[in-house]
């Protein structure tokens, strides 16, 4: 390995974008198709592996309680297997051994007759969360982050409050992408937990429309709604212009007070128009962090699901052909009217001459 690799990762080290290990002389890694041999493998020793202490304790998983601490164990023995040094197999070994663990421990939780389900729901929660948090695992994190995300929008909407679920997780799916490079150590962890946010936000919101239309009124029980559809959009659009804020500041802190109002303006108004549209500001928010980020996982989703709500509306609309052409027509000039506006208001930055 030649000095100046190792003299760019020892200046990596010092501005921690890097771990403290030692750079190691570069491994010839497997390739794709002996890690997909390894993980079809893994998953398939897991299934029968429960499959027989499914069999062999099948009288003991009747009791509640001695499934739930069943689940706990398979979960703790995973956690200890991925703490061991990486192997494709193991890893997807373990990952198996953690997801049955933790359907066994939810599935369990269920069957308490007593339990009230805004309570079941709080518990699933908190212990995905905790395991996004523990598990050290790229793949684990997501999927915790995930279903963290799903059980407390389940939580909410048992509550009647499920309006004021977009709003808080877009604060924290945003503020986690937009924070992930001060804390260059736990990066890794940040985008796990990001992902899974983002994917139950999308997941969420095409429910609620594909659910109800343009009404808002889904809810996955009859629990009388105490959260109005218009306090989560506004509390969406809180959201939405805390963001842009951080972007001003972070990359347009030199711009005119005139483009810095002009943009809260636009903001605002495309607020105005999602609380119609709704969901729009859901693509938008996530495509503004990828960009801002450079994350064309981020962008791609921000712009499939920004294109899904879009037509959504669309085809929901309750009017005729003409009347959705003539929408598309006015809304295609104001678009146009945009760009041509903001060609001649936003400075134009001279292009750095290189050498």
């Amino acid at each position: 390995m030649s000095d100046e690799v190792k003299s760019v990762y020892a200046t990596l080290q010092k501005a921690c974008l890097v771990n403290d290990k030692p750079l190691e002389d570069e491994t010839v890694e497997s390739p794709w198709f002996v890690k997909v041999l390894l993980a079809f493998s893994a998953w398939l020793a897991a299934a029968f592996l429960l499959g027989f202490v499914g069999t062999l304790f099948e009288s003991i998983l009747d009791n509640k309680l001695a499934a739930i601490v069943i689940g706990l164990v398979m979960i703790a023995g995973a956690y200890s297997i991925l703490r061991m040094p990486k192997n494709e197999f193991v890893k997807h070994l373990a990952l198996a051994l953690s997801f049955a663990g933790q359907t066994l421990v939810v599935w369990s939780i269920f069957r308490f007759n007593n339990l009230d389900d805004s309570l079941a729901w709080g518990i699933v929660m908190l212990l995905q969360a905790s395991l996004a948090l523990i598990m050290q695992d790229y793949i684990h994190r997501v999927v915790s982050s995930y279903f963290a995300a799903i059980a407390l929008a389940l939580l909410l909407d048992n509550s009647g409050a499920l309006h004021l679920y977009f709003g808080f997780i877009m604060f924290s799916a945003a503020y986690l992408w937009l924070n992930e490079f001060k804390y260059p150590k736990h990066m890794r962890a940040l985008r796990a937990i990001g992902y899974g946010q983002v994917l139950a936000l999308i997941q969420i919101k095409g429910s609620v429309l594909l659910q109800s239309g343009l009404g808002w009124r889904w809810s996955y029980n009859n629990t009388e709604i105490w959260v109005h559809p218009w306090v989560g959009e506004i509390f969406s659009s809180i959201v939405m212009l805390y963001v842009v804020w951080q972007l001003l500041q972070r990359y347009a802190s030199a711009a005119s007070q005139q483009f810095v109002v002009i943009t809260l303006i636009s903001v605002l108004i495309f607020c105005a128009a999602s609380m119609e549209a709704n969901g729009i500001s859901v693509g938008m928010l996530i495509l503004l962090v990828g960009f801002a980020g450079s994350n064309r996982i981020l962008m791609g989703l921000g712009i499939t699901s920004l294109l899904f709500y879009i037509s959504s509306y669309y085809y929901l609309l309750d009017t005729t052909l003409l009347a959705k052409a003539q929408t598309l027509l006015v809304v295609g000039l104001v678009l146009l009217s945009g760009r041509w506006l903001m060609l001649r208001v936003l400075p134009k930055a001279k292009e750095a001459q290189h050498v």
